[in-house]
């Protein structure tokens, strides 16, 4: 892996042009949480903090995309074993290279107190046209099938007010583009919590 790294580092067009190939035939080849974990582990001291921020990029939207990366995302999804803790603290040391990513691991591994805390944290950033994209593609990808199960949890207003609330935080950081009338027609599908209250308090 740590070849790879190295060759990616030297010839930014492999990386740009076949590192998504690459790194998702490994992750066939061998397993991707192998993968994840040793490029991770690699990332973490990297010197090159610009470069070690775009290779987090890559691994995350590979993650969050790829039908190869199935099983990983299961796996983080539920953190309710000790190895899959234990990939999830690996990943998040690295993924701090990249705000916007780590935020989307968070989403990801139903961290959503943790991502409305990072995103507070936005205002104090230089948010550059850079940084907004991100948000911009992150926002995107929340409608993808892949957050499906994050959409459905909306359902649930009582329980689930710091995953709105950090919805709401992406809202405001947002200018507003598609990205955000997408997230706001979102948000306004959101259950009336009088309505709940209403229909519990008939039952009794």
């Amino acid at each position: 892996m740590a070849d790879l790294l190295k060759l990616f580092h030297k010839n930014a067009t492999v990386l740009e042009e076949r590192g998504s190939f690459i790194i998702r035939q490994l992750c066939l080849l061998m397993t991707a949480e192998d993968i994840y974990r040793s490029l991770s582990e690699i990332l973490l001291d990297y010197e090159d903090l610009r470069f070690a921020y775009t290779i987090v990029q890559t691994l995350n939207t590979i993650m969050l995309t790829s039908s190869e990366l199935f099983d990983l995302r299961n796996q983080l999804k539920n953190l309710k074993t000790d190895e899959s803790c234990s990939l999830f603290c690996c990943l998040y040391r690295t993924w701090c290279h990249s705000p916007v990513a780590t935020v989307s691991l968070c989403f990801l591994t139903k961290n959503y107190k943790h991502a409305c805390d990072l995103l507070m944290l936005f205002g104090d950033l230089n948010l550059t046209l850079e940084f907004l994209t991100e948000v911009d593609q992150m926002v995107q990808l929340l409608e993808s099938p892949i957050f499906a199960y994050l959409r459905l949890e909306l359902l649930d207003v009582e329980n689930n007010c710091d995953l709105i609330k950090s919805l709401y935080g992406l809202l405001m950081i947002l200018p507003q583009s598609e990205a955000f009338h997408l997230l706001r027609k979102r948000l306004q599908c959101l259950p009336n919590l009088s309505l709940y209250s209403s229909s519990d308090s008939k039952k009794y």
